[in-house]
């Protein structure tokens, strides 16, 4: 009988960065042919839930299965059928990109022919057949990141682990990426995806859970949880020059006041007349506005909202 789910952790506890403290009773399913999206700020134990998914950590408790593989007892089961991409990939520098890759393909048991037909076709789709005998130590970052996609999908994984997949790609690139998890997710293959590009997790998952101090602070669809924030709005205003931004805290109506690099960014009700409240008190702040948009709440608002933390570290 096939498994229900691909992917399937209960009462997961493991160690984070941020402080050491554990994570109790994290539970996670993910189906076939589902795109799971992970959102945290760095050190939340998105990388480390990972690892311990791809057998390279164990968790201080709990259990978990890969396509009916016990995670802790069936580890070689497990393994040959995930592939992992992480954050930031390490290769062979003085092998060629082809070599490392064929290395991979050949260790997770591919047949010759079989791997190099696997990674002709996906060198030429992530654009790498013109770099594929230059050797490693000569790619640019976004290269390396492909050449560690090609090695995580050419051996074909019924679980595909991915770990900000889209960070120091092209743009062209990152629509490949794209176009190629929609079309694994329509064949079987179940995606969790690490990341906090927000956009691009609201396009390609269809549930989405929130890890926040180790733990999950909330689950279900990009819809539901977008929804939650119906009646709020979303200021950012782009500054020349940091300035001090309490007083647009204490202006009717605005909820929270988040800097992102050089954005302010205003999370307030909708009420008539608080985008001009909210410009003036900048204004009286002495802040110099070169960019003001108001927008719909995205998945970001929803985790300040439910965290009181930017998901994304300031610049």
């Amino acid at each position: 009988m096939e498994e229900p789910f691909a992917l399937e952790a209960t009462d997961i506890t493991l160690r984070y960065k941020r402080s050491g403290r554990g994570v109790t009773t994290l539970d996670l399913s993910v189906r076939r042919g589902e795109v799971f999206g992970l959102v945290g700020p760095n050190g939340s134990g998105k990388s480390t839930l990972l690892r311990v998914l791809s057998t390279a950590t164990e968790p201080d408790s709990g259990a978990f299965r890969v396509g009916g593989a016990d995670g802790l007892r069936e580890k070689r089961k497990v393994r040959a059928k995930l592939g992992l991409m992480v954050d930031r990939p390490t290769h062979y520098g003085d092998l060629s990109g082809w070599a490392n890759a064929y290395f991979f393909a050949r260790l997770y048991g591919m047949e010759e022919e079989k791997a190099e037909g696997a990674l002709s076709e996906l060198f030429e789709y992530f654009d790498l057949a013109g770099y594929r005998d230059d050797r490693v130590k000569t790619y640019s970052y976004g290269m390396g990141k492909k050449l560690a996609l090609i090695e995580a999908l050419a051996h074909g994984p019924e679980v595909l682990l991915l770990d900000e997949p889209s960070l120091g790609l092209d743009y062209t690139s990152q629509l490949a990426l794209q176009r190629r998890i929609r079309d694994l997710a329509a064949s079987g293959v179940a995606i969790i995806l690490a990341s906090n590009q927000v956009d691009e997790v609201e396009s390609l998952c269809g549930r989405v859970a929130f890890l926040h101090e180790g733990r999950i602070a909330a689950e279900g669809t990009p819809e539901e949880l977008v929804s939650s924030l119906k009646g709020v709005r979303r200021i950012v205003a782009t500054l020349r020059n940091p300035v001090g931004y309490e007083p647009v805290g204490e202006v009717s109506g605005v909820d929270r006041v988040v800097p992102e690099g050089r954005d302010l960014v205003v999370h307030c009700e909708d009420r008539p007349g608080i985008v001009s409240d909210v410009v003036a008190a900048i204004v009286w702040a002495d802040g110099d506005i070169t960019d003001l948009s108001v927008r719909r709440p995205s998945l970001e608002d929803v985790f300040v909202k439910l965290t009181g933390e930017a998901l994304r570290d300031e610049d």
